[in-house]
């Protein structure tokens, strides 16, 4: 008896007694599984639903009319009890900023009101953050597939876990890997909280077995829909007075969505995506899981059309699943925002979101916004007037500017007393420009003359200007702020004493009578009459009248749609200017009447020391 062991042989005999084992099983229980399907096939078994809430009415089954992608069994599907409510339902939630309305028709949100934001437009008079139409009224919407995969429109089962929370429930039939009936339930849970603004949105979807749902065409569980549009209803409000826009904030920096032909695509991981609007912004915060998102933003007629987004979720990797998202649908105020960036500031203990990147601003001027922002609040605390706070705003920032424009005023004056050698010297290098520019260059440096200081004033006010424009364009507090009331009822619109149907001039289109702009026009005239540089003459002169009457005529057409606030800042500016160049003008011409003086008397002295001379100068 031999003691050798061949490893290599032993495999071979155990591989092919292997194979032939599960052969022999598999054929085994597929004769004995057909068998008991053909001779004694069982009966199908009702589902147990869920325990409906006393607010969704009497349940009773309800005719399968699935949304979703379902094999096609349809004595399966018949024998397929399901608990459901007989008629559609709506469901009220409110906290202490707003009041949600719900359908128990595929677990949808109708209505979110904001109850301390005002709007004349609304029939409740406060903002509605979603603006249905006929063919989507509602929106947190979900669809078992892709964007192309139809709405869930089924009634749900409704149940109140919690004074601030909502629940939908409801037994879908679904498929198995081989095609067969695997029923599973599909919840979808709101929670709010008092003092925010933040919403909470659940969804669960738990398979019957113990296998992952297949759902939709396989590529997608499903997609959750928000849209069609944001509010506040803007469809009486000029078109230049709220626009929409498409964010996301990817690696820690805000991007716009740039939708080609209304609608784009992307499988970037974001922080956040939002709708903005100027003043509210409805933000959607996923969780971890790889989406892939569809943003829509069309235009109607100069206006925003459709304002939407979606989140396709992957296939489903269990038979239970939970995703998670966070809502911020509110005003677009740092005050609200900022409270997401400390746990202890708001109700979800939420941190890090960076919401207030969803805000507009200047890049570059940020800085002097917030300080403009800073100036005018702390004024409408002391006068609860915003109309009233921009015009102490304005004077404040012209004393602060007081010294350099005294500065310019005193350049300019200067320039007069050196225009008649100026002119000598361009009339003797008429025909030599390089010559004259170094000639002129050397006689500012042999003076003491700056030709730029007269300039730095009326450069300084652009900056400025930019800075109030993104200001009283996107302070939230502003809209709604009334100056005078009956007619700038809202410093953040433009103002008007009689609207109409809107008549195209070619070049301009008008729908109001507007008194602000008109008033803008003669104090930009007013101003650069005091403002005017000497008479030289010539083609210089020519740009000067240009300047004069024919930027404040391009910009009356300009600002005739603008914010009335911002027109409310540039009529004090320019007033409050004028005023100063007076001043200046005096005291200017005081200086040279006392340096004419001074030089006569001079000069009389010179006279009676040494007559011979002035004999001389009379030769």
């Amino acid at each position: 008896m031999s003691n050798n062991f061949d490893p290599t042989e032993n495999n071979k005999t155990f591989d092919k007694r292997t194979m032939l084992a599960v052969v022999l099983s598999v054929v085994v229980i597929t004769v004995f599984m057909t068998l008991q399907y053909v001779f004694f096939p069982a009966k199908p078994l009702p589902i147990e639903p869920p325990a409906p809430a006393a607010q969704a009415g009497s349940p009773s089954v309800a005719a399968p009319a699935f949304s979703a992608v379902l094999p096609d069994n349809t004595a399966a599907l018949q024998a397929l009890v399901i608990n459901a409510p007989e008629r559609a339902e709506t469901y009220t939630l409110s906290t202490d900023l707003v009041t949600a309305l719900f359908t128990n028709r595929g677990g949808e949100l109708v209505s979110l009101k904001l109850r301390k934001h005002a709007d004349k437009n609304d029939k409740e008079g406060l903002v509605e953050m979603l603006i249905p139409d006929a063919e989507k009224p509602g929106t947190m919407s979900l669809a078992f597939g892709g964007t192309s995969a139809p709405m869930i429109m089924e009634l749900m089962n409704v149940s109140r876990p919690g004074p601030n929370a909502i629940e939908f429930t409801r037994v879908f039939p679904g498929r198995g890997a081989n095609g067969e009936l695997v029923p599973f339930t599909l919840k979808k849970r709101y929670e709010f909280k008092d003092g925010d603004y933040m919403f909470k949105l659940s969804i669960t979807i738990e398979n019957s077995i113990t296998a992952a749902p297949v759902l939709g065409d396989g590529s997608f569980a499903y997609t959750l829909s928000i849209g069609p549009q944001i509010g506040p209803d803007y469809r009486t409000l000029p078109k230049n007075s709220e626009m929409r826009k498409t964010l996301t904030y990817e690696n820690n920096k805000r991007k716009e969505a740039k939708t080609k032909n209304g609608t784009i695509t992307s499988d970037a991981r974001i922080t956040w995506a939002a709708i903005a609007g100027k003043y509210f912004a409805l933000v959607a915060i996923p969780d971890a899981t790889q989406y892939t998102a569809t943003y829509t933003n069309t235009m109607v007629d100069g206006k925003p059309g459709k304002a939407s987004m979606s989140f396709s979720r992957p296939a489903l990797k269990a038979s239970g699943q939970t995703d998670v998202f966070y809502f911020y649908a509110g005003p677009k105020s740092n005050k609200e925002l900022a409270k997401y960036n400390n746990a202890e500031k708001n109700g979800f203990k939420r941190s890090g979101d960076n919401l207030e990147s969803v805000m507009e601003g200047t890049p570059i001027l940020g800085w002097l916004e917030t300080l403009l922002k800073w100036g005018m609040n702390f004024f409408n605390n002391i006068v609860h007037n915003y109309g009233v706070a921009i015009i102490l705003l304005t004077i404040l920032v012209r004393a602060v500017m007081f010294p350099l424009t005294f500065k310019g005023s005193k350049s300019q004056a200067r320039m007069q007393e050196l225009q008649p050698k100026m002119k000598e010297l361009q009339d003797k290098y008429k025909g030599n420009p390089q010559k004259l520019n170094q000639e002129m260059a050397e006689f500012y440096k042999r003076e003491g003359y700056n030709p730029l200081s007269g300039c730095m004033p009326v450069l300084l006010q652009f900056p400025i200007f930019i800075a109030m424009y993104a200001l009283f364009n996107n302070h939230f507090d502003l809209r709604g702020a009334s100056f005078i009331p009956g007619w700038i009822n809202d410093l953040s619109l433009p103002e008007s004493v009689f609207d109409f149907a809107t008549v195209n001039l070619l070049v301009w289109q008008v729908s109001a009578i507007r008194i602000l702009p008109v008033v803008y026009l003669a104090s930009q005239l007013l101003y650069g009459k005091f403002m005017q540089q000497p008479n030289t003459g010539g083609q210089s002169q020519t740009q000067m009248k240009i300047m004069m009457y024919g930027m404040p005529i391009v910009f009356f057409f300009v600002l005739y749609d603008m914010p009335s606030g911002l027109l409310v800042y540039w009529i004090a500016s320019n007033v409050l200017t004028t005023v100063q160049q007076v001043i200046i003008n005096r005291v200017m011409h005081k200086h040279r009447a006392e340096v004419i003086a001074a030089s006569t008397a001079h000069e009389k002295v010179i006279a009676i020391k040494n007559p011979k001379s002035i004999k001389k100068g009379r030769k």
